[in-house]
C-alpha cells in the first residue's frame, strides 16, 4: 500500500487516516467531505484492503432513508389568493388577471347547471391554476363558499366542466365549565370558550333561569358540545348535547334528544321539557331598572300612575325578543309609548313591547313570530327617560306581572320513548367536565389581577 503520508497535498487527509493509526488519534469535525475536497484537487485514489476501515462513505441513493416531511399548512389567502373586491363582479376581477372574456364567459357557461356565478357577492375566495404550455393558459378556477362548500371548473378535453366539492364534516365532542364571578361572557372567557356558545347555554335554561337579573356571582356552569371539523381544522360549533346550570345553589340539567336524526330538544333526566310557553326575559342579557308597581311615581309627568310593566334598562339597539310564538297585532307609533310592537300569543296572553329603537325586518301587523325571535331593538321613544324596554304582559285583557308568573311546559317525551330518551340522557350527562372549583378559581382571578396592571384599581 503506497504511503501517502509525507506528499503535501496528502497530510491533511493522511493525518485523519493511515498516520493516524500510527500517531496521536484527533477528532476533526466533518473531515469527510474535507477529505473528499483534496482527493479530487489532487486526482488521488485511496486503496485499502479488506481489514482497512474506509473514512468516506458515500451513500447510494437506494441506500438513503428518506424523512418524511410535514405537509405545509396553507392559511386562507394562501389557498385562495384572490379575492372579489367590494363593489366589483366576478367578470371585472377576471379580467383583471388578464383572463380573456370569452373564457370568462365559457366558465360561467360550464357552472350555471351546479352555481350562478353571476350572483357571487364580494369576499368570494379563489384559486388559478395554469398549465405549463410555452403560453400558460388557464386550466383550472376554484371557488370557495365556506369552509364546507366550493366549486371547481376545470378544462378537460377543450371543455370547461364544472363540479361541486362538499368537504366532509367530523363531530369532535368538547368539555368546558366555568365559574361567574362578574358576568357569563367574563366566564366564558377565562374558560377560553367562544362566547357564543354562552348564549346558546343562556338559551337553553332560558326558561329556568332570567339571565337579565338571576344570575348571581358564585353561578356555575358546565357543558359538553360537538365541534366541527373539516380535515382535521376547527370550522365551528354543532349542538350543545349536554349542560347543567348551578344557580343561588339549584342545579338544571339539559340533555339533548335526538330522535330519528332529528332534534326534539333539551329536557330534564325526567323528560320534562325545559322549554316554556313564554320566555322569562324579552332581552338576553340586561337589567331590570323598574318592576311591576301599581302605585309608582311616574318619573315625567310627576304623578303617581300605576306602573303595569316591567322596565329593562339596556343601550339603544340591543335585540328584543319576543317571549313566545303569536301574531303581530301592532307595530307602529303609540303615544307615549313610542314605537310599539304587539303580540297576541293565543285568546289569552298578550304582550307589548314599547319606546323601541326601530323594528326588525318583516315584523309588522299580522306577522307571525317565533319565539325568541328578535322582532326589535331598544329605543328612547315617546315618554322615556333614557334607553329602555318597556314590557307588558295581558293575560284575559288584564296587565299582570310576568316576573311572578309560571307558566305550562312543552309537551315533554312521548311515554313510547322516554327509556331510550333517559339512557341517552344519563350517558350525555355522564361525560359533562367537573364543576369548577370556586376557592382554586378565586385563587387564579386574584392571580391574574396581580399580573394585569390594567386590572389594578385606580
Amino acid at each position: 500500500m503506497p504511503d501517502f503520508c509525507n506528499q503535501a497535498s496528502c497530510r491533511t487527509v493522511a493525518r485523519a487516516t493511515l498516520c493516524g493509526m500510527k500517531r496521536r488519534k484527533r477528532i476533526l469535525i466533518g473531515l469527510g467531505s474535507l477529505a473528499a475536497a483534496f482527493a479530487v484537487g489532487a486526482g488521488l485514489s485511496f486503496y485499502a484492503d479488506q481489514a482497512t476501515v474506509p473514512f468516506l462513505v458515500t451513500a447510494t441513493p437506494e441506500d438513503s432513508i428518506p424523512v418524511s416531511q410535514p405537509e405545509p399548512v396553507l392559511s386562507l389567502e394562501e389557498a385562495f389568493p384572490h379575492v372579489i373586491a367590494p363593489r366589483s363582479t366576478l367578470f371585472s376581477t377576471l379580467r383583471q388577471l388578464e383572463i380573456p372574456a370569452p373564457t370568462i364567459h365559457q366558465i360561467v357557461e360550464a357552472a350555471k347547471p351546479v352555481q350562478n356565478l353571476s350572483r357571487l357577492h364580494s369576499g368570494i375566495r379563489f384559486q388559478t391554476v395554469y398549465g405549463s404550455e410555452p403560453t400558460p393558459q388557464l386550466s383550472s378556477i376554484h371557488f370557495r363558499f365556506s369552509a364546507i362548500e366550493s366549486l371547481q371548473i376545470t378544462k378537460v378535453d377543450g371543455s370547461w366542466v364544472a363540479k361541486k366539492i362538499t368537504e366532509q364534516v367530523d363531530l369532535k365532542t368538547v368539555t368546558f365549565s366555568g365559574l361567574v364571578s362578574s358576568s357569563l361572557w367574563e366566564s366564558a372567557r377565562r374558560a377560553e370558550m367562544d362566547p357564543n356558545l354562552i348564549s346558546e347555554l343562556a338559551d337553553i335554561f332560558g326558561w329556568q333561569v332570567d339571565f337579565s337579573r338571576e344570575v348571581r356571582k358564585g353561578d356555575r356552569w358546565r357543558l359538553t358540545v360537538e365541534r366541527k371539523l373539516v380535515k382535521g381544522e376547527p370550522i365551528g360549533w354543532g349542538a350543545i348535547l349536554a349542560a347543567e346550570y348551578e344557580n343561588a345553589g339549584t342545579i338544571y340539567q339539559a340533555a339533548l334528544f335526538r330522535l330519528n336524526g332529528e332534534e326534539m330538544g333539551y329536557f330534564d333526566l325526567e323528560g320534562k321539557s325545559l322549554r316554556r310557553m313564554f320566555l322569562k326575559s324579552p332581552i338576553r342579557y340586561g337589567r331590570i331598572t323598574s318592576g311591576f308597581n301599581l302605585g309608582r311615581f311616574h318619573p315625567i309627568l310627576k304623578v303617581r300612575r300605576p306602573h303595569v310593566g316591567v322596565d329593562y334598562g339596556a343601550p339603544i339597539g340591543t335585540p328584543v325578543r319576543a317571549v313566545g310564538d303569536g301574531t303581530v297585532a301592532l307595530a307602529a307609533w303609540s303615544g307615549g309609548g313610542g314605537n310599539v310592537i304587539k303580540i297576541r300569543h293565543n285568546s289569552t296572553y298578550e304582550t307589548a313591547y314599547k319606546h323601541l329603537s326601530g323594528y326588525a325586518k318583516n315584523v309588522k301587523k299580522g306577522a307571525r313570530v317565533q319565539q325568541g325571535q328578535v322582532i326589535g331593538y331598544v329605543g328612547n321613544t315617546g315618554l322615556s327617560t333614557g334607553p329602555h324596554l318597556h314590557f307588558e304582559f295581558y293575560q284575559g285583557g288584564r296587565f299582570v306581572d310576568p316576573l311572578g308568573r309560571k307558566f305550562p311546559s312543552a309537551e315533554p317525551v312521548p311515554s313510547m320513548h322516554l327509556g331510550e330518551f333517559k339512557e341517552s340522557a344519563n350517558s350525555l350527562l355522564a361525560t359533562l367536565p367537573p364543576w369548577q372549583n370556586p376557592e382554586v378559581s378565586a385563587r387564579e382571578m386574584a392571580s391574574d389581577s396581580s399580573n394585569d396592571p390594567e386590572s389594578v384599581s385606580q
